[in-house]
């Protein structure tokens, strides 16, 4: 699938619906990370509050606090270019390859004109059956690997951007997941090359509900992809603290073991509704840290070796969704902003 298409509205107003776009911007010069997210949410049928789009942004720095703003606007105020892809949320825009729009709340300004080459085809990392199945979320890997540039403002401070790493996705669907954990690092100290992505998720926080953990490396010598049906039930990606994750993938000849870990004081948080009327509890630092290792085998029976190490400071994404929230943790709610 071409990024353009990934990346077209699924929604067409009818109730019970969200739709989500964002992208995440990595600037290692300057050890800074930005959150941009575009999004339209119409309750369902039995709910009495209005359809709204939202746009959020939260801007991130391993020496300062993190900035959160987000700016709420009727559903009137959000439009779709059909031709060719194109989401505007009041005055700010995003296309397959451009980034635009500024919000102000809770004191502080976020202002951003970014552009990217787009990707081809949009990444696929997870097993093909589940885009077959009828699923209450998906999720399309639409710009998985960019590099931005352009500028990004916070409260009046201007960051000029050249070749930052970036990833851009698309999300839609009739019913939040519950629980969901998301490691994503656009490059390491030693391999600035090597990419790698982790997710956990599950839908339904209940007694013997399945996580499914797609996880996928590229390093210098090739692509690794625990994405398959069978792989995604055995990975693992936990949480092993508070602001932190262990990560484990294992194939015939292939294993990964690893860790992404925040400052808890780096998270931002949002409230997020579901079409029901229930919430769900998401914290995400841009300016997280990875390590990785791989190990290798030549045949089944073969003991493991260990094949290399990979790590970024201060460089990842770490996301955290869940029913309840992280202790610690400020949440911008629902309906402030």
């Amino acid at each position: 699938m071409t990024s353009e298409r990934a990346n077209q509205s699924r929604w067409n107003g009818q109730p019970g619906f969200f739709e989500i776009w964002f992208l995440v911007v990595f600037d290692a010069s300057t050890r800074r990370a930005w959150w941009l997210r575009y999004t339209t949410f119409a309750p369902a049928p039995e709910q009495a509050s209005a359809a709204r789009a939202t746009l959020w942004a939260a801007a991130f720095s391993v020496d300062e606090p993190p900035v959160a703003a987000k700016a709420i606007f009727p559903a009137s105020a959000y439009a779709t270019d059909h031709e060719r892809f194109g989401v505007h949320v009041g005055p700010a825009v995003l296309t397959n390859g451009t980034c635009r729009g500024e919000v102000a709340s809770n004191g502080h300004e976020i202002a951003w004109d970014l552009r990217f080459p787009p990707a081809a085809r949009a990444a696929e990392h997870g097993p093909w059956l589940l885009h077959h199945l009828p699923l209450p979320t998906r999720v399309a890997h639409a710009n998985h690997d960019v590099s931005c540039q352009g500028w990004v403002s916070v409260d009046g401070r201007r960051v000029a951007l050249d070749g930052a790493r970036a990833t851009q996705k698309h999300i839609w669907g009739t019913r939040r997941v519950e629980e969901l954990l998301w490691l994503y690092c656009p490059q390491f100290a030693a391999e600035p090359g090597a990419r790698f992505e982790a997710t956990s998720v599950r839908v339904q926080r209940r007694r013997l509900a399945p996580r499914l953990a797609p996880i996928w490396l590229r390093s210098r010598e090739r692509t690794f992809d625990w994405s398959g049906l069978g792989s995604v039930f055995r990975n693992r990606v936990v949480p092993t603290g508070l602001g932190r994750v262990e990560v484990r993938a294992v194939s015939a000849t292939s294993a990964l073991v690893g860790s992404g870990w925040c400052e808890p004081r780096s998270l931002v948080g949002y409230v997020y509704r579901d079409p029901a009327g229930w919430d769900v509890y998401v914290a995400q630092s841009d300016v997280a840290s990875c390590a990785l290792e791989r190990f290798e085998r030549r045949h089944p029976l073969a003991a493991w070796r260990s094949a290399g190490r990979l790590t970024a400071e201060h460089g990842a994404a770490l996301e955290f969704h869940a029913p309840e929230p992280l202790p610690g943790v400020s949440y911008l709610a629902w309906d402030a902003v």
